[in-house]
C-alpha cells in the first residue's frame, strides 16, 4: 500500500516526529507481513536488507533506511517471540494503540 492509498489521514496537530514514527513502523509492517506471506523470512535473522529491500520494489513502497530495516526485523521478532509454555514455540501478539492507550 503506498502512501496515496492510506484509507484515512492522520489526525492534525501532531508534532512531525510523530507523523514520521508512525508512518515507518506502518511501513515496517506491511514489509513484515509481506515477508511473512510470501515465507520469505520466518526469523529476523532471515531478513536481511536486501531482501526487505526486494520486498519494498514487490510491495510499491520506496527504498526503506536502514532503521526501517532494522524495525522490520523488530517487528519480526516481536509476532513471532514464543510465550513460555507454548508448544509451538511460535505465537503472534499485537498491541494496538488507539488514542494512546494500548487495547490488547
Amino acid at each position: 500500500m503506498s502512501r496515496a492509498e492510506d484509507p484515512t489521514p492522520f489526525p492534525t496537530g501532531w508534532p512531525k516526529a510523530r507523523y514520521r514514527a508512525t508512518r515507518r513502523a506502518m511501513k515496517a509492517l506491511r514489509l513484515a507481513d509481506h515477508l511473512l506471506r510470501r515465507v520469505l523470512a520466518y526469523t529476523p535473522d532471515d531478513a536481511t536488507d536486501e531482501l526487505i529491500r526486494t520486498a519494498a520494489e514487490q510491495t510499491g513502497h520506496h527504498q526503506p533506511s536502514e532503521t526501517t530495516c532494522s524495525l522490520v526485523r523488530a517487528v519480526l521478532g516481536l509476532l513471532l517471540s514464543p510465550i513460555e509454555g507454548d508448544a509451538s514455540g511460535r505465537v503472534i501478539r499485537m498491541v494496538v494503540t488507539v488514542d494512546d492507550r494500548p487495547t490488547a
